[in-house]
């Protein structure tokens, strides 16, 4: 676990969204015993496997960069892709706001107010975030997703905008997330120091944000 960090030295601090300002684990097992009771009441699996195939095509999509995901992240084989953008619109996007505070981070309240007295607080998602931020009671100066910037991570452009719309660069920004595979690496390919849930720290409360000011 990283003892220390020099807050005052960064301008922008950088938030990824799912899986680190809530346990995206609790959220999906919510999410799994409404996808369980939609397919009883269709009685089919339709919904469940194909939200399974758009999530492990997207993470395939994340390590092509010469590949437009925003267009092919719906073209799913066998599948509509209109079909596709409505399921994953309902399921991925909608349908978790309601319960998203049930599960959101402890200490991130806190962390968040602290922050914003001092720094830039943003957040870099490869989903939309805005409505996330606001079901979850937070705010932040910038918010950007993967569609914003025609990327998903571990691309750095992301970083890159938020640093232009900061008006700041890679030694004054720091990175938090949970995946050292895209948030972490997203980072080194910017120049930004990054910390990784589970193996920088463990919780917002843990001492390392404790002088987060």
């Amino acid at each position: 676990m990283t003892g220390s960090i020099a807050w005052k030295q960064f301008d922008l601090i950088v938030f990824d969204m799912d899986g680190t300002l809530y346990d995206q684990a609790a959220l999906r097992r919510r999410m799994l015993t409404l996808l369980v009771r939609e397919a009883v009441r269709s009685r089919s699996l339709a919904v469940p496997r194909l939200l399974g195939a758009f999530r492990r095509h997207r993470e395939r999509l994340a390590d092509r960069a010469d590949v437009d995901f925003i267009r092919q992240q719906y073209r799913l084989r066998g599948h509509d892709s209109e079909r596709v953008r409505e399921v994953v619109n309902e399921w991925i996007d909608e349908r978790p706001l309601p319960h998203l505070r049930s599960f959101r981070a402890k200490g991130i309240v806190d962390l968040f107010a602290r922050l914003a007295a001092s720094h830039i607080v943003a957040v870099h998602s490869d989903y939309p975030a805005a409505r996330k931020l606001e079901a979850l009671g937070l705010s932040a100066h910038f918010a950007v997703a993967a569609d914003d910037v025609g990327r998903l991570k571990p691309d750095p452009a992301g970083l890159h905008w938020l640093m232009a719309a900061a008006k700041t660069g890679p030694s004054r920004t720091l990175m938090i997330g949970d995946r050292a595979d895209r948030d972490g690496e997203a980072a080194r390919r910017a120049g930004v120091r990054a910390l990784i849930r589970g193996r920088d720290f463990r919780h917002f409360d843990d001492p390392i944000f404790g002088h987060a000011a």
